[in-house]
Order: structure tokens, then C-alpha cells, then sequence
């Protein structure tokens, strides 16, 4: 049962008697929070090294996956950019990692987070 969603949080409510309705208004406010969160490029790039170090991303057509740096580019929901030398090197269960890494240091509950991977420009390097 969605599988892909767990960091939505459930909240079991009954208009007619009241039972959690503060608590889910509670969940909603919390969820707005993480909606609107920032976090720093120093942060982000820490645990991504961390992430990188401890699990090292796909080898794809015979070509290890880089990644370079990632940045926030925005909020609502939050949106991640990571620069990598090949964008189609980055496998989707390696993006989903790299998704539950972001979750466990920032936490992110009840809301989607948005990855885009791009390659670094030729003026970057």
C-alpha cells in the first residue's frame, strides 16, 4: 500500500466525534513547515559526500556516475539540483537512495522533494 509514499504521514480522524482532529491540524501545519524548509549548500553537499562515501552511485554504459555538487534551487515543494558529469548515468533506485538520504538528515515528512540532475557545465569545471 503506497510503497513509494511512506514518508506521508497517516492521521486517522472522525469528524463526528472529534478523535485526532487537533493532531491532524497539528500534521498539516508540520507538513507546511518541511514544505518551506531551506537548507544550506553546505549541509546538503555534507550528506550527499556521505551518501556518496558510504554507497557509490551506478556504473552506467561502462562510465562511473560523478556527482560534483548539489544546491536547493527551491521550496514548495523542495527541489534539489545535483551536478554530475552524465545525467543519464544517475539510475532511479540511486536517485531514491540519495531521496531517502535527503529524508534522514532533513526529514522532509509528508512532503514530496523533487531531484534534478544535471550535467556540469564546461564553465564549472
Amino acid at each position: 500500500m503506497l510503497k513509494l509514499i511512506r514518508y506521508a504521514p497517516i492521521v486517522f480522524t472522525s469528524a463526528k466525534t472529534g478523535y485526532h482532529v487537533k493532531s491532524l491540524l497539528e500534521t498539516v501545519l508540520h507538513i507546511a513547515d518541511m514544505r518551506f524548509m531551506r537548507v544550506s549548500t553546505s549541509q546538503l553537499n555534507e550528506v550527499v559526500r556521505d551518501a556518496v562515501r558510504h554507497h557509490n552511485p551506478t556504473v552506467f554504459r561502462g562510465k562511473v556516475a560523478k556527482i560534483y555538487y548539489a544546491t536547493q534551487t527551491q521550496v514548495n515543494p523542495p527541489t534539489f539540483v545535483f551536478f554530475v558529469n552524465d545525467p543519464q548515468a544517475i539510475h532511479f533506485t540511486y536517485e531514491r537512495y540519495l531521496e531517502n538520504q535527503l529524508r534522514a538528515a532533513f526529514g522532509f515528512k509528508g512532503t514530496g522533494i523533487r531531484l534534478h540532475f544535471r550535467a556540469r557545465s564546461r564553465t564549472e569545471r
